[in-house]
C-alpha cells in the first residue's frame, strides 16, 4: 500500500451541507445505513423530503427485529445519521433521480447512545485510547468473484485462471474490479490499489489509511458496492473467508499507521498488546465457523502469535524503516464486523501501550517450519482452531470484553455459540463421503 488516490467526493461537515449537496446532486432517495452485531449492513430508504427530519433524529425502527439489539420486546430505536458519511451511490435509483447514503449511529428512544451499536462501540474504543491518538488505519480486503449458473444461481465456478498480480485482458473479474474501484472512488472511499490475489477468481482492494471510524465505514461501503457491481457483470462476490478447500482463503489485513510523533517503543508496545490478546481477538476478527478453515498452515495464513519484519505468515508484520511505524495485523477476515474488529484491535493495542507489553524478538522465516517443541520453548502461542475455542478465549480476556462492552459481548457470544452448536450438529458432505459406506 503506497500512494493514495484522491477521493472524488468531499465529506460534508454538517447537516446543512448534506441538504445542500442532496439538492445539487438531484438526490430523490436516501438510504440510512447501519451495521448489526454481525456487521451485516441494514438500511431504510426515505424520500429526500424526509432528509431534514432524518438528520434531526426523527427516523426510528424496531430494534427488536434486529439480531443482537433488544430481545423479546418491540422498541423504537433512533437512527442518528453522521453527516460526514453522506455520499451518492453510483447508480440511479429511478429515472427521475439519484440515491444518497448516510451511515447512522443507533440511539435509545430517550436519545442516549445505544450500547449495542457497533459504530458507537468503535467511537468509544477510540476515545478510550488517547495513547493512539492520530493513528490511521488502512485495510486490505480480499474476496472471490464466481460465475452464476445459467439459471442465475450462485456457484463456486470461475473461468479465471489467474494468480497473484496476474492480468488478463479477457477476465471479466478484472473488468468488474476496475468498475468497483471507480464506484468506490466516486463515493469518497480512498483506494490505494487493487489486484488479483492467489486464488483463481480471488481479488484484493486496498483502502487507503484513514481515521479508524472512517476506515470501518469504508469497509461497510466496500462490501455493498463490490456485491452490487459484481452483479452487473453476472458475477457473485463473496467475502466468505474460505469458500474453497483447495484455494487460498480471504483475509482483511488491518494496517495501523501510528501518529507522526510516535516512537519505536510505542510501536513495540502496540505489537505486544496485539500478540498478548490475539487468542481473544480471534473470536471477533474471525467470527464464523468457516473462518477457521482459513486459519491453517497454508497460503500464508497466520496461525501463530509471532511478529516479524518480513515473514509472510506472521500474525503481525512490522515493515522495517517505516516512519511513522506501520503495524499490520494479518488475522482478521472479511466476514468480521469492521467496527467491532477495529474496536477490539485498538483496545488490545492501547492495553499494550498502557502495560508496557514488549513482544519479544522479531521472528524470521516461515512459522510453518516451527516444531511444537520450538514453539513451546520460545513461548509462541497458537490462535484458536475453532469458533468455540475462540469464544472461550474471549470469555477469559477482560480487556477485549471491555472493548466490546457488556451488551455486545453477551449478544455476540450467545449468537456465536448457537451458530457453532448448529454447525456441530450438522452432517456435512465430507462425513457421508468418508463414512457412509465404510461403516
Amino acid at each position: 500500500m503506497n500512494s493514495t488516490s484522491k477521493p472524488q467526493w468531499r465529506r460534508p461537515s454538517n447537516k446543512r451541507e448534506v441538504v445542500k449537496l442532496a439538492r445539487e446532486e438531484d438526490v430523490r432517495f436516501v438510504r440510512l445505513v447501519f451495521a448489526d452485531v454481525f456487521g451485516v449492513s441494514k438500511n431504510v430508504s426515505i424520500p429526500v423530503e424526509q432528509l431534514d427530519g432524518a438528520l434531526e433524529g426523527r427516523i426510528t425502527f424496531d430494534g427488536g427485529s434486529i439480531d443482537g439489539f433488544v430481545r423479546g420486546e418491540e422498541l423504537d430505536m433512533v437512527l442518528r445519521p453522521d453527516p460526514a458519511t453522506f455520499t451518492i451511490y453510483p447508480w440511479r435509483a429511478a429515472p427521475q433521480g439519484r440515491e444518497g447514503r448516510l451511515i447512522c449511529d443507533i440511539a435509545m428512544p430517550d436519545g442516549t447512545p445505544f450500547e449495542g451499536c457497533p459504530r458507537t462501540t468503535l467511537r468509544r474504543a477510540i476515545e478510550s485510547a488517547p495513547s493512539l491518538s492520530g493513528m490511521r488505519i488502512g485495510l486490505e480486503i480480499e474476496f472471490y468473484l464466481f460465475e452464476r449458473t445459467a439459471a442465475g444461481e450462485p456457484s463456486t465456478t470461475t473461468t479465471d485462471v489467474g494468480s497473484y498480480f496476474d492480468f488478463s485482458a479477457n477476465d471479466r473479474g478484472e473488468e468488474a474490479r476496475n468498475a468497483m474501484v471507480s464506484a468506490l472512488g466516486s463515493m469518497g472511499v480512498p483506494i490505494e490499489s487493487a489486484h488479483h490475489e492467489h486464488g483463481a477468481g480471488q481479488h484484493e482492494i486496498d483502502v487507503a489509511h484513514d481515521d479508524p471510524l472512517a476506515a470501518a465505514d469504508h469497509a461497510l461501503t466496500l462490501r455493498t458496492i463490490v456485491k452490487h457491481v459484481a452483479a452487473d457483470f453476472d458475477l457473485d462476490a463473496t467475502f466468505m473467508p474460505k469458500p474453497l478447500e483447495e484455494r487460498a482463503g480471504s483475509g482483511l489485513h488491518a494496517d495501523f499507521r501510528l501518529a507522526d510523533d510516535s516512537d519505536e517503543e510505542t510501536a513495540l508496545y502496540v505489537v505486544g498488546g496485539l500478540l498478548g490478546h490475539a487468542p481473544a481477538l480471534t473470536a471477533i476478527c474471525n467470527p464464523t465457523v468457516n473462518s477457521y478453515k482459513r486459519l491453517v498452515a497454508a497460503w500464508d495464513a497466520p496461525i501463530y502469535s509471532v511478529w516479524s519484519e518480513r515473514s509472510a505468515n506472521a500474525l503481525v508484520r512490522v515493515p522495517p524503516g517505516q516512519k511513522p511505524a506501520r503495524i499490520e495485523m494479518r488475522s482478521p477476515d472479511p466476514a468480521c464486523n469492521p467496527y467491532l474488529a477495529l474496536a477490539v484491535l485498538i483496545g488490545a493495542a492501547a492495553d499494550g501501550v498502557a502495560s508496557g507489553t514488549l513482544p519479544g524478538t522479531a521472528f524470521a522465516g516461515s512459522t510453518y517450519d516451527l516444531t511444537e517443541r520450538e514453539r513451546r520453548e520460545r513461548g509462541i502461542g497458537t490462535l484458536p482452531k475453532s469458533l468455540r475455542q475462540a469464544i472461550a478465549e474471549l470469555d477469559a480476556d477482560s480487556v477485549v470484553r471491555g472493548s466490546l462492552g457488556d451488551h455486545l459481548y453477551h449478544a455476540f457470544r450467545d449468537a456465536k455459540l448457537e451458530e457453532y452448536e448448529r454447525y456441530r450438529r450438522a452432517v456435512h458432505p465430507w462425513e457421508r463421503e468418508r463414512y457412509l459406506r465404510l461403516y
